[in-house]
């Protein structure tokens, strides 16, 4: 499921933030982008691994991306698998195993087919994936200790977890006005 960008009051993105990702979404590395928007190599860097709402822009597009091309796809199916039926009954048997390679794989019985396309949407969200990231280093040692005390079982890995999530909520606050977007 998809968070929506809420309208920052703030901070907008620059055009050339804008024109960047547009590249971005098109394959081109960071010094062609660069290139093309008018910034330093470092600058598209910067923005890609740093800035909460450009990395947030940049998923939403990769995200609405991903959901047109899988609609395309979809649409597609029907006369896809007209093509894989005649193949599958077809003479040459590398076609028909081609063919049945392509179904299985179509019903996930063979192989990993899903491709795991995300991250977060919002600057928020880009924001409080690192400081859980954060937390849990932060958080490390005592996690370890309690490893080696405890075989640890469902009930103290979610206590763990949401350990980690109430460090990380009590700084977003914090993160959030440092990086412009309050």
């Amino acid at each position: 499921m998809t968070e929506t960008t809420k309208p920052d009051k703030t901070r907008q993105l620059s055009i050339e933030q804008e024109n960047a990702i547009g590249h971005l979404l098109q394959g081109r590395s960071d010094k062609a982008t660069a290139e093309a928007v008018g910034v330093s190599r470092q600058t598209v860097w910067e923005w890609r691994n740093h800035d909460p709402l450009f990395i947030a822009e940049l998923n939403r597009h990769r995200s609405e991306m991903w959901k047109e091309a899988h609609e395309r796809l979809k649409s597609l199916a029907n006369r896809a698998l007209d093509v894989l039926e005649l193949q599958l009954g077809s003479d040459d048997p590398k076609a028909s195993l081609a063919a049945a390679k392509y179904v299985l794989q179509g019903t996930q019985l063979l192989g990993e087919t899903d491709l795991h396309i995300g991250g977060p949407t919002t600057p928020e969200g880009v924001i409080m994936a690192k400081l859980r990231n954060e937390a849990r280093q932060e958080l490390a040692p005592k996690i370890n200790k309690r490893n080696q005390m405890f075989d640890l079982d469902l009930f103290e890995t979610n206590r763990i977890e949401e350990e980690i999530e109430a460090l990380a909520r009590t700084r977003l606050k914090k993160a959030v006005a440092e990086a412009g977007l309050s």
